[in-house]
Parts: C-alpha cells; sequence; structure tokens
C-alpha cells in the first residue's frame, strides 16, 4: 500500500490504484510537455491514458493538481536517489550509487522530468516551490557532501568549488529530460558510468572503464 498525500490528510492507496495514478501523471506531462501547461487540456490527457475527464478527476484531479501531483512526484523521486546508497561505502561508490539512481528515474519518467524543470518556477504554487527547494536543499547538499570527502581525498581537485562539481554533475543528469532517447547502447548505468567518469568519481576497485 502507499500513501498518497491530499493537502493534510494522507490517504492509503492501493498498488494497483497508485500504478493507474502514475499513469494519469505521465499522461499529464506528455500533453504539458507538447503543448505546454497553459494550452493542454484535461481532455486530451484522458485520451493520452484512455479514461474519461471524470477518471482523471477521480485519480488525481483538476489540471492545476495534475502539475502540483508531477512536481511532487518528481522532487520525491529525486530525494528517493540517496536511499540507494549504502552509507557505510566509500564516497565514491554512494555518489556512483546516487547518481544511477537518479538517471533511472529521469529515463523512466522523462517528459515528467521536463515538465518539472520548465514550469518549475512559472506555473507550480507558492506552498509546492517550498517544499520543492527545501528536498533540493537537501540532496544537492548531501551530493556535495560526498563530493568534498572526494576532495579531501585526492579524487577531485581540492581548489576546484565543491559546489560546481556538485551542481555540473546534477546538471548532466537534469538535462536527459531534453536529449535522451531509448537505445540499447545507453542503458541507465551504462549513462550514469559515463558522467561520474567524466567528473572523475573514482570507480570501485577492479571495475573496468564504461
Amino acid at each position: 500500500m502507499s500513501v498518497i498525500s491530499q493537502g493534510d490528510d494522507p490517504v492509503e492507496r492501493s498498488p494497483g490504484y497508485e500504478r493507474k495514478r502514475r499513469e494519469v501523471l505521465r499522461g499529464a506531462a506528455l500533453v504539458f510537455y507538447r503543448h505546454g501547461f497553459a494550452a493542454g487540456t484535461t481532455k486530451e490527457i484522458a485520451a493520452e491514458v484512455g479514461l474519461s475527464q471524470p477518471a482523471i478527476y477521480h485519480y488525481v484531479g483538476s489540471k492545476n493538481e495534475l502539475l502540483r501531483q508531477i512536481a511532487l512526484q518528481v522532487d520525491h523521486d529525486i530525494l528517493a536517489s540517496l536511499d540507494a546508497a549504502d552509507p557505510t561505502a566509500p564516497a565514491g561508490e554512494q555518489l556512483r550509487a546516487i547518481i544511477e539512481a537518479f538517471v533511472v528515474a529521469v529515463v523512466e519518467n522523462k517528459e515528467t522530468f521536463a515538465v518539472y524543470w520548465k514550469e518549475l518556477d512559472s506555473s507550480l504554487p507558492a506552498d509546492v516551490q517550498v517544499v520543492i527547494r527545501k528536498d533540493e536543499k537537501v540532496f544537492i547538499g548531501h551530493l556535495a557532501k560526498l563530493v568534498g570527502e572526494l576532495q579531501a581525498e585526492g579524487a577531485f581537485p581540492a581548489g576546484a568549488p565543491t559546489t560546481l562539481v556538485t551542481e555540473a554533475l546534477v546538471g548532466m543528469v537534469c538535462w536527459m529530460s531534453h536529449w535522451y532517447r531509448p537505445t540499447a547502447s545507453l542503458d541507465p548505468a551504462a549513462i550514469a558510468g559515463v558522467f561520474c567518469d567524466l567528473v572523475g568519481v573514482p570507480r570501485p576497485s577492479g571495475t573496468p572503464p564504461t
């Protein structure tokens, strides 16, 4: 079972309900991605996912609520990437695990992420922006801590600003929502490996190059 927040009243939903809710959010993201939030309609979203308009309201709500839930779902997926790392592992292994989980999240929900970043500062309500900025600070701060440890170990240039290295790595992953197209040679693990290699994240002992 999952818990979906509806205002201040968390509601427990079945896995089937949550899967359908995710489909609706993905369909809404596709419509907003193609036409923009202002021009996209719930009728188009309903057609995209093969549901009636009343069903869209049942699973999520109004168009504004769809965008709100898209943003909160992406925010959750980004923050959840931190859980992929073993906190007892070396900093390099932790950073690679987090980046790979982040890449997977973007690959699986490309349009959703694209809409999230496009509408973040223009269409989202202030309360959602507050939540997102807070979680973004946690995510970047955690990665910056690992980058700082790697700099202290000599894996990264000590003179490079820690925040700049961190933002560069995160930015590469974020930009995937604009260019990524599924191919057999570009699986998420391989992409994450290339990104980490580009900025100098050390590989686990005995790991061959990408």
